[in-house]
């Protein structure tokens, strides 16, 4: 996990209990909804790499 991440996971912890529901729900769609756009472009770029001939180590 990268730094970045971590500080992120860390904040979250942190201000995560004071949330009331609505803003925990908020919140968890946000990640929900960018954790499918990450997929959905990784699996795209795989796509990708596979039509060109390319693999994903010669990056």
């Amino acid at each position: 996990m990268s730094e970045k991440q971590q500080k992120i996971l860390n904040t979250l912890a942190e201000v995560l209990p004071g949330m009331d529901q609505y803003e925990k729900g908020y919140m968890m769609g946000t990640i929900n909804t960018a954790a499918a756009m990450s997929k959905k472009k990784e699996a795209k770029a795989k796509r990708s790499a596979k039509a060109s001939g390319k693999s994903e180590e010669g990056r």
